[in-house]
């Protein structure tokens, strides 16, 4: 039985991670070496994780598949990744970010995953295990068209020593908006920032609470202009006027600083697991993590995703055949435990969360608990290729309200009218 050893970030010990067989992929019937690419570089934790555990793939595997990992320590961005598609050179395997498959496939850059994984007796197991969240944002048009390794999340970072300070106790799971807006009144003074948040990309968490979503979850109908976004930008507008949060003057989003709660003068910081570095590195106080407040009827736990998966690019039936190997093994617990670990990233399936591993690791790191605690509530945008398009005309709309530019209600109208006008292209491409 091979194992996955590797020294892991400062701080972090030795790990040994037990592949088992089910990280032993079908063996082909003659050797094959696929080709592998990144979108972010080695220098990137993420990037580095990726070929860690790939090349503890090519150490480990008897399947006759090798990685060639040449071309996966420098960033092919997605431009690059099509050209090289249409030149015909396209690697074999490319890590994107979860929400271009869609694109790459109706553009028919890359392949759909299941049929060549259909003669995989375990894979229909393995499938069933990833979080359905992070599943159905990984089909397009009902094809699996990427395999998700790993993901992020956004949680509520809070300041213990500032609490302790002001004999206020923490927050506890089940919060509330109004446990939150009562808890940060309470810091509403000079040289103190309650909440630092982006205004753009964080109602996600907060309309999730309600038990809404953005979007349907067939993909094809905004869900913009409802009461619960409504709510959202109200209670938004309310924090504004508080005080508790505070206006950007550059008018794009809201108090975002990348060092506020390293100053020691911020309480509570919606972030993900990636902030953590930044925080131990500047020495700061003890912090902790929690989900964001839910709705007070509602009170549905949301952890808006986002994240990268794998893709396999249309070649020869061994290129396709053996790629989409590569990444069912880079799915399972074992690899997946390895490469959140190594980056601070979260599982994308239960079994990666639950494994014998991943439960000792966190004993060590409670801020990054949080975090992963927070990996069954996911939620992030499908898969769509006008996505980018879609997701502005809501932010901007937003942070147009937000600056009372416009009323919530006229904004939140137009914001539903000019999405759809998007998204009804991206149905039109749904086959």
């Amino acid at each position: 039985m091979a194992s996955l050893l590797g020294t892991l970030s400062a701080g972090v010990p030795l790990l040994a991670v037990a592949c088992g067989q089910e990280a032993s992929p079908t063996p082909t019937k003659a050797p094959v070496a696929v080709r592998y690419m990144s979108n972010l570089p080695d220098t990137h934790p993420e990037g580095a994780a990726r070929l860690f555990v790939l090349d503890e793939f090519n150490k480990t595997n008897d399947s006759k598949i090798t990685v060639n990992l040449d071309d996966g320590k420098a960033i092919t961005d997605l431009p690059k990744f099509k050209s090289l598609a249409a030149g015909g050179t396209p690697p074999d395997l490319y890590f994107a970010g979860y929400f271009d498959p869609g694109d790459l496939y109706t553009i028919g850059s890359i392949i759909e995953v299941d049929g060549e994984l259909k003669k995989e007796k375990d894979w229909a197991k393995q499938r069933a295990d990833i979080f359905p969240a992070i599943l159905e944002t990984s089909l397009w048009a009902g094809k699996l068209v990427s395999v998700p390794a790993y993901t992020n999340n956004q949680g509520m970072i809070y300041n213990t020593a500032l609490l302790q300070q002001a004999s206020v106790a923490p927050p506890k799971q089940g919060w509330t908006w109004d446990d939150f807006r009562t808890t940060a009144l309470k810091f509403v003074r000079p040289g103190v920032i309650p909440l630092s948040m982006g205004w753009g990309h964080t109602w996600n968490h907060w309309l999730g609470s309600t038990g809404s979503r953005i979007i349907s979850k067939d993909g094809r109908k905004m869900q913009v202009d409802t009461p619960e976004m409504l709510s959202v930008m109200e209670l938004y507008l309310d924090l504004l006027s508080r005080g508790i949060a505070q206006a950007n003057p550059e008018g794009t989003a809201g108090l975002f600083e990348t060092y506020r709660l390293a100053k020691n003068d911020t309480v509570f910081e919606v972030q993900g697991p990636y902030r953590i570095p930044t925080l131990r590195q500047a020495s700061v106080p003890e912090f902790a993590t929690v989900h964001i407040p839910v709705h007070p009827a509602k009170k549905q736990i949301t952890a808006v995703n986002g994240g990268h998966s794998l893709v396999i690019s249309k070649g020869t039936p061994e290129k396709m055949y053996a790629g989409a190997l590569v990444a069912k093994w880079v799915n399972t617990p074992a690899a997946q435990t390895q490469a959140c670990i190594r980056s601070l990233s979260v599982p994308v399936s239960k079994g990666a969360m639950e494994s014998k591993e991943m439960v000792e690791y966190l004993k060590t790191d409670p801020a990054y608990k949080g975090f992963v605690d927070l990996s069954p509530y996911g939620w992030r945008w499908p898969p769509l290729p006008s996505q980018g398009k879609i997701s502005k005309a809501v932010e901007d709309q937003v942070t147009a309200i937000l600056r009372k530019q416009v009323g919530a209600k006229a904004g939140l109208a137009t914001a539903q009218r000019e999405a759809q006008l998007f998204l009804d292209e991206d149905v039109k491409l749904m086959k």
